[in-house]
């Protein structure tokens, strides 16, 4: 890019979530010209984007807070620009002028709430995608901004000289520390070298794996907490948090975390702790320690708070928890909620979900984005594929009516981006079987679907001959096909449509298609859902075409044990006997191969 070139930003930045630039921790600060030094608040990171009229405000992980941030929304609105997108942290100011982390927690969705957004970065302006500049120009620039800006809005000045002595004069006015950056740095989302945070104490944010009463007491409080480490896909135990709770912290703790307490252990390795009442470990603790033993736990742990920003169930804010979320958690489902029950199954938790679509996003939305959704849903202990009403919509979900077949009107969700699957988890969805339609045109099918099924006794290699078999009949019909392992049983073989069809013409053709390659072998192949048909066979499943029909889609977990996942494949993985369930949520890259072929 030449010098003075303006960028513009791509349409997916304005008004999306941009992955932060988040600092490396060092034990001392960097030292020289090349950096300059800002003090690190204590509070709730957050991205600001102005579209015109049009604010929003995202958590650290991307989930709409402007709600609950809308003291600085309001000071946002004041400021005089077609488009910007700033970065920087949403601070409460107590008593003596201080960062207050818990005045913070209670002040989410007030007005009144003494909050402060302390702007430290300016990603985009005035259409100008500003991230590839040095970091001195992005807040010349931001400084220029905020300069006549609501007392809501602060620019965070930046420090040069002695970094040690900065630090030093930081932890003495008690504040949290301070984070060193280069001053000519572009902004890169993603943990980095070139920004450096540099604390007064040590501290880390630990999944809550369990509490301890107080017993007798009334109102009910915590007396402690257990934390949790995450280590790859493992959840390791990581020590006791035995102090640093205030009465009303305690009480309030206690209530954050009654929606989410089971029965067992969410950790990989149990440990027994008779006193602990379990939780789901979907929230997060700041939690300040001295040190770490040799195996693991911390020492001398003091709660900070909770970190409701990190919330991995993608909830907006924990104190708004409803009463009839509270009830789904308790496993409560209506009767008129249930399409079909799934008892035999089981479904990774909110967590690893969460976990798992950070990992996938980019390549499952193009599967599953801008598409309605059929969803399996977990709600407790209890999943099913759902129907009738929906649960609260998270405002990263989209929301679209269609005409149902039996008449009237209904509500499908869909996703186009990461929040709106977090989302997704948030309502208890687990496997997303998309439409074979976009919500643009919702009456036309855009392609074609072929569930190959094996009943009991038909042997895999069989299912492959026939996958290659159909996929020659098909390219003989004009399509380019591809093929993607289910995480049950079988394949599915879909057929991009290069002109949009009837979704009764699309049905008509399939089962026409089906019809031919069940005729080669009436007895190894069905095209019939009876069951009585089923073993010995397999079904040749065209019924996934349809208005409403679906297929569990490109990327979506299974409810199965070892939580598979439908993934798209080559057909050259196929020739060389890919498992139906070789792709796992803990594993969606790496396939294992199974045996036979």
């Amino acid at each position: 890019m030449g010098a003075g070139r303006r960028r513009e930003p791509s349409a997916s930045v304005l008004g999306r979530y941009i992955q932060p630039c988040d600092p490396t921790e060092v034990d001392s600060p960097p030292d020289g010209a090349d950096w300059i030094h800002e003090i690190k608040w204590d509070g709730y990171r957050a991205q600001v984007h102005i579209q015109g009229p049009r604010i929003i405000i995202f958590s650290r992980k991307g989930f709409d807070w402007t709600r609950e941030f809308r003291v600085v929304c309001e000071g946002a609105a004041t400021l005089a620009v077609k488009n910007a997108v700033l970065d920087g942290e949403v601070v409460a100011i107590g008593k003596g002028g201080k960062p207050d982390f818990q005045e913070l927690r209670r002040g989410l969705g007030k007005r009144s709430a003494p909050f402060r957004y302390y702007a430290f970065d300016l990603l985009v302006l005035n259409g100008e995608d500003l991230r590839e500049r040095p970091l001195l120009e992005r807040k010349r620039r931001l400084r220029l901004l905020l300069y006549e800006a609501s007392e809501t809005l602060v620019y965070v000045e930046h420090m040069k000289g002695d970094s040690r002595r900065i630090v030093h004069h930081a932890c003495e006015l008690g504040l949290e520390g301070i984070v060193s950056k280069e001053a000519d740095s572009p902004y890169r989302s993603g943990r980095r070298e070139s920004w450096r945070k540099s604390k007064c104490e040590r501290t880390e944010n630990f999944p809550i794996v369990a509490f301890v009463e107080k017993l007798g007491a009334r109102p009910r409080r915590i007396a402690s907490l257990y934390i949790g480490r995450r280590q790859g896909d493992r959840l390791v135990y990581a020590g006791k948090v035995p102090s640093g709770y205030s009465l009303p912290v305690a009480r309030e703790v206690r209530e954050a975390l009654d929606p989410y307490i089971q029965t067992r252990s969410p950790l990989t390795t149990p440990v027994r702790k008779p006193k602990a009442t379990w939780v789901q470990p979907v929230i997060d603790a700041e939690v300040a320690y001295s040190s770490v033993t040799a195996q693991g736990l911390v020492r001398e742990a003091a709660f900070k708070g909770l970190r409701d920003d990190l919330v991995r169930t993608g909830r907006r804010a924990l104190r708004m928890v409803s009463p009839r979320r509270v009830a789904e958690a308790r496993d409560v489902v209506p009767k008129e909620n249930i399409l079909q029950l799934l008892p035999d199954a089981v479904a990774p938790t909110e967590a690893q979900l969460n976990a798992y679509w950070e990992k996938v996003a980019k390549r499952a939305l193009v599967h599953l984005g801008n598409r309605p959704l059929k969803l399996v849903r977990r709600v407790g202990d209890t999943i099913f594929y759902h129907k009738g009403p929906l649960p609260p919509i998270p405002r990263s979900v989209h929301r679209l009516t269609v005409a149902k077949r039996e008449g009237g009107k209904g509500v499908r969700v869909w996703v186009d981006d990461l929040a709106g699957l977090h989302g997704l988890v948030e309502m208890g969805a687990v496997e997303l079987h998309p439409w074979n339609a976009i919500v643009d045109d919702t009456e036309h099918a855009d392609r074609l679907v072929f569930d190959l099924d094996p009943g009991v006794g038909v042997e895999w290699p069989f299912v492959i001959d026939t996958a290659l078999e159909l996929r020659r009949l098909l390219e003989e019909e004009g399509f380019a096909t591809w093929p993607k392992v289910t995480g049950g049983k079988g394949l599915h073989i879909m057929a991009p449509l290069r002109d949009a069809i009837s979704h009764d013409e699309a049905h008509r053709y399939s089962r026409a298609l089906a019809e031919r390659l069940a005729a080669t072998d009436r007895g190894r192949y069905t095209v019939s859902a009876s069951m009585a048909q089923r073993p010995g066979r397999l079904f040749i499943d065209y019924l996934r075409n349809g208005r409403g029909t679906t297929a569990a889609g490109a990327w979506s977990p299974r409810v199965r044990p070892g939580f598979p996942i439908a993934a798209p494949v080559t057909w050259r993985r196929v020739e060389a006997g890919i498992a139906p369930d070789a792709f796992t949520l803990a594993s969606p890259f790496r396939a294992k191969r199974r045996a036979g072929r």
